[in-house]
């Protein structure tokens, strides 16, 4: 037999690869915070201003825009849903906080369903679960972890300590100590992490492009929630190129919102090219979405919520309304639109589906492969969708709140007729709101007294679709309290719960000095509520006077003592009207939060500077 040529060699080599990965891969793309009208392609806004995202909009042109896409009302429980498959009825994380509630090692990610044929990578934002815990990404299906495991440290855009795989506490050197002064102009000394999240990503597909095994992709970014940069004077401090865009927004702050979101197109950009770049594009599955409705900022100048009431934290369609991209050039139709349901818990299904893996026990979602590929017709549909939520603030956007504080939950389904659309709230399991979506998607004018029928079935249903959850319980009337977050590790008091699982713990090997500068301000303590204390330090004397807060069970009012040098150290004498405490606390970084572990009866506290705890 003759030797093959080089050439022969080669197209044999192409078609092995190609045959044997006849599975797509499967990208998620999510952004944090993005309102709906913050991007170029959004349906029935009233801006001043459009945000350029070309790169999202060469995404929504080249596939296909689920126009009813649903998400979660706030960053943890939106999450699970996305990686479970399951709604907030049923998901492990339920209010917003997987470090007191981190996922189990039952729960079932699509990470772990698609782990046995896919290679499984997460860059950025996790929030399911800390390092050391069953909810930790590498053990629940991912092989790779780069990002924050907090969503607390999330919100600090320039950390010097991140994850790295089986490395909690991995440093950027460069961030050691960041600042708007050591950062230097435009913040170039420093790295932005959403900048090494995307780089990594385009690398792993780089690195991965021509495996016979596919790969499935979790980037998480952190823009454009808030960010942390101490002394940078803005909520969104982001560097170079992207800082100086938008000079015509006259605004410092709303420019920088801008600017944020235009860097989460830059990012998606980066990895359409990649894809395209290694000839991968059109076997690979690409999704994009926002994970909540907008937060706080200047919402009228992009109608960040749109036509919609609320923003995130709400249940009102602003809190989890979503445009949500479909792309996959192979399979998906260019240029299409699609009116079908599509939740973030079907997810999960939807990359089973497409993947040729069996489907795990208990999902909620329902795969939309059909739609995708074109099968409207044979498409199967969720009879309703569910949520549910605690929540004592407000979560009012454009247009306010108007159901009550407290356990909320929500009901969505289309009609029988094909044409009516339905949404009903439901607070503490006593006062309701029924809104007609098709006539109203402002939810302006409840109609509850006028469709007994169609609130009978939605109370059954909410009721079929809530299972009670011992971190996370339920209100059955007006003057009871559950659990909104708790942010510790050890579990908090009622109504949430002591979680038997370890406190944070300072590292024992860690001498590191604590700058006294960084004591000052308020420090936290969940009990469902959040408790908060203030401590104001005198430096140059190394004296400390702490304040009671809002604590309202308290015996103590006020406390001075001193620090030690190396600010590690404080020891102090609390007093009020009925009691005396003589307290020695031990200051640590453990790499996520500055901790207080105090001596006797008092929890630790604990903060991360700047930041808003959502």
């Amino acid at each position: 037999a003759s030797t093959p040529s080089p050439l022969s060699l080669a197209g044999l080599a192409v078609f092995l690869v190609v045959s044997c990965k006849a599975r797509p891969n499967i990208i998620w793309i999510l952004a944090d915070d993005l309102g709906y009208g913050d991007v170029q392609y959004a349906l029935g806004v009233n801006r001043t201003y459009t945000i350029p995202t070309p790169n999202l909009q060469r995404m929504a042109d080249g596939g296909m825009r689920f126009l009813r896409g649903y998400s979660g009302q706030v960053c943890a429980p939106s999450r699970c849903s996305l990686m479970t498959g399951r709604h907030s009825g049923h998901c492990t994380i339920r209010g917003n906080d997987g470090s007191y509630s981190p996922l189990l090692s039952s729960d079932i990610t699509v990470a772990k369903a698609l782990q046995k044929e896919y290679q499984t990578a997460l860059f950025g934002k996790w929030g399911l679960g800390n390092f050391g815990t069953t909810g930790y990404p590498l053990e629940q299906g991912f092989d790779v972890f780069v990002g924050q495991d907090s969503q607390v440290a999330c919100h600090n855009w320039y950390p010097y300590t991140i994850q790295n795989n089986t490395n909690g506490t991995c440093h950027i050197p460069e961030n050691l100590n960041s600042s708007n002064s050591t950062c230097g102009p435009g913040h170039s000394s420093c790295t932005w992490v959403n900048d090494l999240y995307a780089r990594e990503t385009v690398s792993y597909i780089r690195q991965h492009a021509h495996d016979t095994t596919p790969f499935m992709i979790y980037f998480s970014t952190t823009t454009p929630h808030v960010g942390d940069l101490k002394g940078a004077g803005t909520e969104y401090p982001t560097p170079e190129p992207y800082s100086s865009r938008f000079p015509q927004v006259p605004d410092k702050e709303t420019r920088l919102f801008a600017t944020a979101v235009s860097a989460q197109d830059d990012m998606v950009g980066a990895v359409l090219a990649e894809l395209e770049q290694q000839g991968i594009l059109n076997n690979t599955l690409v999704f994009f979405s926002g994970d909540n409705g907008p937060d706080d900022h200047e919402l009228a100048y992009y109608d960040d919520p749109g036509p919609f009431r609320g923003k995130k934290r709400s249940l009102n369609e602003g809190g989890i309304r979503q445009t949500i991209l479909a792309h996959w050039p192979d399979q998906v139709a260019a240029n299409t639109t699609s009116n079908h349901l599509f939740t973030f818990w079907d997810f999960l299904p939807t990359a089973a589906d497409v993947a040729g893996v069996p489907l795990p026990e208990g999902v909620d979602g329902i795969s939309a492969k059909d739609v995708l590929m074109g099968n409207e017709r044979t498409q199967a549909k969720h009879t309703y969708l569910y949520w549910e939520f605690c929540y004592y603030g407000d979560a009012g956007g454009l247009l306010p709140q108007l159901y009550p504080k407290g356990w909320a939950q929500a009901v969505r389904y289309d009609d029988a007729d094909g044409i009516t659309q339905w949404k009903m709230i439901r607070v503490d399991r006593t006062t309701s709101f029924l809104y007609n979506l098709t006539a109203d998607i402002s939810e302006t004018t409840n109609v509850l007294s006028n469709h007994p029928d169609i609130v009978k079935q939605v109370l059954a249903w909410m009721e079929a679709s809530h299972v009670e959850s011992e971190f996370w319980p339920s209100n059955h009337n007006s003057s009871m309290k559950c659990c909104a977050s708790c942010f510790n590790p050890a579990g908090c008091k009622a109504p949430c719960k002591q979680n038997p699982g370890p406190a944070p713990q300072c590292p024992k090997t860690s001498n590191a000095s604590i700058p006294l500068s960084a004591l000052a301000g308020v420090w936290l303590q969940e009990s469902g509520e959040r408790v908060s204390y203030t401590v104001q330090v005198d430096a140059a004397n190394r004296k400390v006077a702490l304040g009671a807060g809002n604590c309202t069970d308290c015996c103590w009012t006020a406390a001075t003592g001193t620090v030690s040098a190396d600010g590690r150290t404080l020891q102090i004498v609390a007093t009020g009207p009925s009691c005396e405490r003589d307290l020695t606390g031990e200051v640590c970084d453990t790499g996520n939060e500055l901790l207080i572990q105090w001596s006797k009866r008092w929890s630790t506290w604990h903060r991360e500077e700047g930041f808003d705890f959502d």
